[in-house]
């Protein structure tokens, strides 16, 4: 079991999760200009992608990626989830249509 982290270790987690929500966020919309934004950025800054961000973002550090490779990979993950839930509903508001 992990120690917990301490103040300031939280104040840079904290740091390190939102920028990480902000980059997969613009990133998304330069690739993709018809998504807003502030919607995208609402959605990675909800508790539970907050949660597993911090998560996936500890854990490469634990398995020695650089800050900046475990950003990269928690950012990945974050905006795959994303695009695994917007498909998902997207099936089901068409199955819905369709039945």
């Amino acid at each position: 079991m992990n120690a917990p982290l301490t103040p300031a270790e939280v104040a840079k987690l904290g740091d390190a999760t939102g920028r990480i929500a902000a980059y997969a966020a613009r990133s998304l919309v330069q690739d993709f200009p018809h998504l807003d934004l502030e919607q995208l950025v609402e959605a990675f800054t909800r508790p539970v992608a907050v949660e597993a961000t911090a998560r996936l973002y500890l854990a490469a550090l634990d398995n020695g990626a650089t800050p900046a490779d475990a950003a990269g990979r928690a950012g990945v993950a974050l905006i795959k989830a994303w695009a695994t839930a917007r498909l998902a509903a997207m099936d089901a508001a068409e199955a819905a249509r369709t039945a």
